[in-house]
């Protein structure tokens, strides 16, 4: 069912729909005049409230929406659709068709190049792989650019006289002042794979892309002309970033599969099947979208094959769609999947026969709602269900995000941002509610996710996890959430409120476990104990139980990194206070504020406790650390 909007613009008119499913994404309107919505309810109108310019730097980058903060600290959400994108969504879920100009920029040293990174640049090559001259302006190329390979730009008039040829490969290294390139065997112009061109000592290395999600946080907004919606979007027209070495969005999954795929075209398909071992679907997309896809859920599979132990007894099938006007008449047949399409979203139907299982996907060909949707025709094939609303859709959340050998938390940074300014907070057992509920919003998905990723990652409770994931979707009786974790309901809800707190992408809950099985005892008279404070963990527990007005001394000797490449420090840090040892007490499930100890501390506790440590770092960038300290721990002497 569509709900059309009818956008009236000093040139042509352009139709957007009403969403019906999934977190807003962005709209914008090039030249709004107004746009009248036809809603239930009748006509209500939507006006541009002013024309704005912001510069500043990017705070973070996620999907289509950009936080960008001015120079007086203010943050924008800004609403932002490239132009491979047909329409973007607002908070209230329509669409609009409005692409903004785009242009990210950056410029690096040569050092600054790590192989396996796709270049483009101009030499003077021959046939049998010989250069001549150097090499003096490099470029960066982005995953969606043209395949690797040799385009000659000036033909040499001799079979051995060097010809100009733009180059398209793959750094394999730098070394004694000279490029050496991988290109396709196949490439037209040489028998030659390798390439080693000598460069230039002053050359210079730039970047240029119109993918916003090449910017990483810090990245300069050198201009941003937007316009505010009386809906309170804020929607770009004209965005440019400059970005640098240490702003630019760190390398993902998806430019790994974008560089093994580049040699395959981008140009969307008319449907036809694409399959693989556990999948089978008519789609669209282009060649290369399709392996890419294929590539993310066979890779998806395989880590819920070894998670669960359990592989599907079947595939799963359906229909991925890019644009709907393609498809023939008749090929989509379920209404209810082809609304989900149409709101940009994804739907998995499955069914049983007996001991026989199907799950059908419909879904657009946004590749976390592939994965999402995926997950549920995985866990249906293997079990015969998906279980209660809240495991599965948090184990769905969660296969769209899993790596292998990656245990750090590494989503949508919105989500992160709804978890931690939501207030109140959501209870344990307002998320894991039993049985089969209404799925409800991305916010209700944020949760599950929440809930599921902690009790996977996290040691106190990842053992249990799994068994009672396996028997809920077996729809085994008597096993529940309230069941497994109710002894424990206490410390999960403690670790929970931690969790929710600290929460960042790359953060460990592996690393952050609360040590819970270490005894506790006072220090009495002259005795003294002591304690390895790792710089790896988070809060370690020291087993000296405080008492409240008591006076202690603490001596922390050795060192610790807080980086892998990083210098070493002792217990006092750096200036900043990285690096330095700190404390926090523990008494009936509440936490004191952190305060410093570094090498040597005396203090008089304010209250009774348990004494924990640990190394000053960003929660999330604990996974790099390294080393500990030994840290001595005695009450104060009493002055004779």
């Amino acid at each position: 069912m569509h709900w059309w909007v009818t956008v009236q613009y000093q040139q042509p008119l352009y139709d957007v729909r009403k969403s019906m499913q999934r977190p807003p994404l962005v709209l914008f309107a090039a030249s709004l005049l107004a746009v009248l919505l036809v809603t239930k309810v009748g006509l209500s109108q939507l006006v541009v409230l002013e024309s704005i310019s912001i510069s500043g730097s990017v705070e973070s980058v996620s999907g289509n929406v950009l936080v960008v903060k001015d120079e007086a600290g203010k943050a924008y959400t800004v609403r932002v659709q490239p132009m491979d994108k047909q329409s973007v969504r607002l908070a209230g879920g329509q669409f609009l068709r409005s692409p903004a100009q785009i242009l990210v920029t950056g410029s690096y040293t040569v050092k600054d190049l790590q192989p396996g990174q796709n270049i483009r640049f101009q030499c003077k090559l021959n046939r049998l792989g010989r250069t001549t001259g150097e090499v003096t302006e490099i470029s960066l190329v982005t995953g969606n650019d043209e395949a690797n390979g040799i385009k000659v730009m000036e033909e040499g008039n001799k079979p051995g006289v060097h010809s100009t040829c733009e180059i398209v490969g793959e750094l394999s290294r730098v070394t004694n002042g000279r490029l050496v390139v991988k290109i396709p065997a196949n490439n037209g112009f040489t028998r030659k794979s390798t390439l080693s061109i000598p460069l230039a000592k002053d050359a210079t290395v730039g970047f240029s892309s119109d993918d916003i999600g090449r910017a990483g946080a810090g990245a300069t907004v050198e201009k941003l002309v937007a316009v505010r919606l009386d809906t309170g979007d804020i929607v770009a027209k004209t965005l440019q970033i400059k970005v640098s070495n240490t702003t630019t969005a760190r390398a993902s999954i998806d430019d790994s599969l974008l560089a093994k795929y580049r040699h395959l075209s981008d140009e969307p398909q008319k449907p036809r099947l694409i399959r693989s071992q556990h999948y089978a679907f008519m789609t669209d997309v282009s060649e290369r979208q399709s392996r890419i896809i294929l590539d993310k859920l066979e890779t998806m599979s395989l880590i819920l094959s070894k998670y669960f132990g359990q592989i599907p007894s079947g595939i799963v099938e359906g229909f991925i769609v890019r644009d709907l006007s393609v498809w023939p008449d008749g090929l989509l047949t379920e209404p209810a999947g082809i609304a989900k399409i149409q709101g940009e979203a994804g739907i998995c139907f499955n069914s049983s026969l007996g001991n026989r299982h199907r799950a059908v996907l419909y879904s657009c060909d946004d590749h976390g709602v592939i994965q999402h949707e995926c997950t549920h025709g995985f866990c249906h094939l293997a079990f015969g269900s998906t279980g209660p609303t809240w495991l599965s859709e948090g184990l769905a959340e969660m296969g769209q995000y899993w790596k292998f050998d990656k245990r750090a938390v590494d989503i949508n940074p919105r989500v992160i941002a709804y978890l931690q300014g939501s207030q109140p907070k959501r209870k344990l057992l307002q998320i894991a509610v039993p049985g089969r509920t209404d799925p409800g919003s991305w916010q209700d998905y944020a949760w599950r996710w929440a809930l599921c990723h902690l009790l996977a990652n996290n040691p106190n409770y990842a053992a249990r996890f799994k068994p009672l994931a396996i028997a809920l979707m077996k729809k085994q009786t008597g096993a529940t959430f309230e069941v497994v974790y109710g002894p424990t309901a206490k410390q999960l809800a403690f670790e929970y409120d931690l969790f929710l707190d600290q929460l960042d992408n790359g953060y460990r809950a592996d690393l952050c476990a609360w040590q819970w099985n270490r005894k506790f005892n006072p220090l009495a008279g002259k005795r003294r104990t002591q304690v390895k404070v790792s710089a790896l963990l988070g809060w370690q527990a020291t087993g000296v139980q405080l008492e409240a007005g008591a006076s202690y001394d603490l001596a922390a000797v050795g060192n610790w990194k807080i980086a892998k490449d990083g210098g070493q420090y002792d217990a006092d840090g750096d200036k900043a206070g990285r690096g330095q040892l700190v404390a926090v007490i523990f008494n009936d499930f509440k936490l004191s504020d952190p305060f410093p100890i570094g090498k040597l501390k005396s203090f008089v506790s304010p209250t009774q406790g348990q004494l924990f440590l640990r190394c000053q770092d960003d929660w999330n960038k604990l996974d790099d650390n390294a080393g500990e300290l030994i840290v001595h721990v005695r009450r104060t002497p009493q002055a004779p």
